[in-house]
């Protein structure tokens, strides 16, 4: 990155981060606590670290939100907090598949944006401790949440699983036997005809059981119109939930609980931002195969040889036309519109998905110190999806997918505490099975990619914290684990759309090298076998921490983690012992594979309280070295994960939040993050040494202010802004300048009016006011040779009304 630092787009942020340190303060945010005129800060708390305490008290980097101040905020699904978690890139990134729900989660700097089954995730995505594995899916609607929390730094120990960058950990509303009965019911109207409809119920069938029931529905038009009347980036979710407590006795709590979500939407809205228009020969010797390019290869051969007029010939450097609107054949710029403007594709285009999930959590406690927790869980995801990647009538890149996945896990965490020690011991165990296929049709053939596969993971883990004296706080902890990964490909070549060409072009014509015999119809383009690997490794942290006073605390620590290796799913062309690979080469080791990931992560941070209870702010200084880093990248036609090097990514994140009196909040967000690679195998990769992190902004930040008013016997009205900035980023490692998202301030404003009796609510909100037309994510296949992007949907209102009953 090494660019000059501009921190003029931070002013508003820099400014009201002073203003709040010296300020008279005396009241508070939407989660406070009302006595009288006035409001103090209330502490909210946490299970970051397995067991419930202060927000203010865990000596880890977190954010922490209830569901209620998310509300406060207008976020109705998981990607909306992206706008001020510090160092967070959540995306919903189709990526070369059609998902509209594919979670792209990145923290400090570390993350994943494939959706394949074969690589995991950075970032782990738990909802009441159940770990979601699949991307696909990870949007979530933000239904009957009772916190969210969002850890940054490697969660090794109590996390485990593919936790290196962090954990976005989601706990739900619990139903409780001794509140009495409560209903909500809220429907929502907006852009693009939003309607929103929620329910839920929450009943107490005894002193000891109770039941608690959502249902909620979104739907919304696409805002992206394809030439045959589809509209692409719209919403039709059905979600809902139920969840039973049990309390048998004062010291045993058994909470059933289950989930399902119905996705029926016609994918994202991709468009086509760009043409690659040469033959990819300036790659010769720089990566290990050339691709085909698709788009020259069509214009200069399918679009001649079709009806009507063809395509236009090549210059010397094998660049072609840019446009040629008199032939309808060619693959130009015509197919190019401009920012939400109609998309010209004709393939087809879904996304749908189906997910259940069931739980049972179980906790016992044994004695007044000792508790036994048990977290039992199943989930099921099946999902199709489908686009046209050349957004045109041609042939050029279009991607289908069917998607099942089926995962058990079982965890078992023993927690106590004896005088000046509190300690944890736990076992996990995670399994799980499914199908990816992919069918793709190319420019140069159709085929099918994918496979099954079988996952299995096993660890053990403990943690304990000792007081040294009452200020000084030590914590140690330690986690092994065990992995066993297969993957069974099933891939095969369906038709060669130039078999024959050979016996048509002159000698020496390099499209002869399509018709070659291994590229035919049948060719099996990995060996239908199945490979194993295994992966078994060990994370220690150490923490240690100092209490000043009640008020303020500083903390350091050390912690390592790691991102499980996996194979590389898509392949083309076939690998075939003596031709594409070593004469002699054994089916088995023609499967590829990459390796883990590592992190050792350094943090030093604080946690304060000031002003008598009425602002906090909170801070970290943390640097992570990186080890195997796995980056995707191109070095034949399609997306590979490899591992390239080390990089080390070091940053700063400051959080506050503050109530100048008389109703208002004041709540912030800044971080920076400094990314760089330090050893990287340029020469097959066409990643620099010098070039930026993807998905990564330098800088960002965010500011929110509001103002409650009374209104007396009118009830009360909240008035809110908020402003986000996000520094430049680059959507692929290559740093294409096409797939550049420049930097952007977004600004977002509600009003909430609530009755006395506080059972009537109506808000009014509004994003994006500005109407930023920013690209939110963007995709380059090297082979492809289509840019595509998913621009932003623009400025949006919602009207809500909500009853509680």
């Amino acid at each position: 990155m090494n660019k000059p630092i501009s921190l003029s787009p931070m002013l508003p942020l820099a400014v009201a981060i002073s203003a709040i340190a010296s300020m008279e303060l005396h009241a508070q945010d939407a989660a406070a606590e009302k006595t009288g005129a006035e409001m103090v800060l209330e502490e909210m708390v946490v299970t970051a670290r397995r067991r419930e305490e202060g927000l203010q008290d865990a000596p880890i980097a977190i954010s922490a939100f209830t569901g209620d101040s998310l509300a406060y905020r207008g976020v109705t699904r998981l990607d909306e907090i992206v706008s001020f978690v510090p160092s967070l890139t959540l995306e919903n990134n189709p990526a070369f598949g059609g998902s509209s729900n594919s979670a792209a989660i990145y923290l400090r700097g570390v993350g994943q944006k494939d959706f394949l089954p074969t690589t995991e995730p950075g970032v782990g995505l738990y909802v009441d401790g159940v770990y979601l594995a699949r991307s696909v899916g990870g949007i979530l609607d933000l239904v009957d949440v009772e916190r969210l929390e969002v850890l940054r730094g490697p969660q090794g120990t109590l996390f485990g699983r593919n936790t290196i960058g962090g954990a976005i950990s989601i706990t739900t509303k619990k139903p409780e036997p001794d509140e009495e009965m409560s209903a909500e019911l809220s429907a929502a109207y907006g852009t693009d005809d939003r309607i929103n409809l929620k329910g839920s119920l929450m009943l107490p069938l005894s002193d000891t059981v109770a039941v608690r029931g959502s249902i909620a529905s979104f739907s919304q038009d696409g805002y992206v119109d394809r030439a045959d009347g589809i509209d692409l980036g719209n919403d039709d979710t059905l979600t809902g939930r139920l969840a039973l407590a049990w309390l048998p006795s004062d010291r045993l709590r058994i909470d059933l609980a289950a989930d399902a979500t119905k996705d029926r939407e016609n994918g994202p809205a991709m468009q086509l931002i760009g043409i690659d228009y040469t033959d990819l020969s300036q790659l010769e010797g720089v990566v290990a195969a050339v691709p085909p390019p698709m788009a020259f290869i069509h214009n200069v051969t399918t679009a001649a040889l079709g009806p009507g007029m063809p395509c236009a010939a090549t210059d010397a450097a094998g660049n072609g036309v840019t446009s040629n609107p008199g032939s309808p054949n060619c693959y130009d710029d015509r197919y190019i519109n401009g920012k939400n403007a109609t998309n010209q594709g004709t393939a087809p285009t879904e996304s749908n998905t189906d997910i259940l999930g069931l739980s049972a959590t179980v906790a016992y406690e044994m004695t007044d110190a000792v508790t036994l927790k048990s977290i039992t869980a199943w989930r099921d995801l099946d999902s199709e999806f489908a686009r046209d990647g050349d957004h045109s009538p041609h042939r050029i890149s279009q991607f289908e997918d069917t998607l099942e996945q089926e995962q058990f896990s079982q965890e078992l965490q023993l927690l106590g505490s004896h005088e000046k020690l509190e300690w944890i011991v736990g076992a996990y165990y995670f399994a799980e099975e499914g199908d990816n296929v992919n069918t793709l049709d190319f420019t140069i053939s159709n085929f099918q990619s994918g496979g099954e596969f079988d996952n299995e993971a096993w660890a053990i883990f403990a943690q304990a914290t000792y007081d040294i004296t009452e200020q000084l706080h030590f914590t140690l902890g330690g986690r092994y684990t065990e992995e066993s990964k297969k993957f069974t490909p099933n891939q095969v070549i369906f038709e060669n759309y130039y078999a024959g060409i050979s016996n048509v072009v002159p000698p020496g014509n390099p499209l002869a090298a399509l018709d070659a015999p291994f590229l035919q119809a049948g060719t099996l383009i990995l060996p239908s076998v199945e490979k194993e690997i295994e992966i078994d490794e060990f994370t220690p942290m150490a923490n240690l921490s100092y209490d000043f006073s009640d008020d303020l605390m500083f903390y350091g620590s050390y912690s390592e983690g790691f991102k499980s290796g996996g194979f590389t799913q898509r392949v083309f062309p076939p690998i075939i012992a003596g031709v594409t690979a070593p004469p002699g080469t054994p089916d088995i080791d023609l499967i590829p594979t990459y390796d883990p990931e590592f992190v050792k992560a350094y943090e030093l941070g604080f946690k304060s309280t000031l002003a008598d209870g009425k602002v906090r702010l909170n801070g970290a200084l943390f640097t992570s070295d990186y080890d195997d880093l796995q980056v995707q990248v191109f070095n034949s036609v399609a997306p590979v994960t490899e591992n390239i090097g080390s990089a080390t990514i070091s940053g700063v994140e400051l959080e506050v939040q503050a109530a100048p009196g008389n109703g208002w909040l004041i709540e912030g967000s800044f971080s920076y993050l400094d990314a760089e690679y330090n050893d990287i195998e340029t020469d097959l990769t066409l990643i620099g040494e010098n070039f930026a992190f993807e998905r990564i902004p330098e800088m960002s930040g965010s500011l929110g202010v509001s103002k409650e008013v009374d209104m007396s016997d009118l009830g009360d009205v909240v008035l809110r802004v908020d402003w986000s900035y996000r520094d430049e980023t680059y959507n692929d490692a290559y740093n294409t300048e096409l797939l550049k998202t420049e930097s952007y301030d977004l600004w977002n404003a509600s009003a909430r009016w609530t009755n006395t009796a506080g059972d009537w609510s109506v808000l009014l909100s509004g994003r994006n006011l500005g109407d930023e037309q920013y690209l939110v994510t963007g995709v380059y296949g090297t082979a492809f040779q289509s840019y595509e992007g998913n621009y932003d949907r623009g400025r949006q209102w919602l009207l809500e009304v909500t009853k509680t009953f």
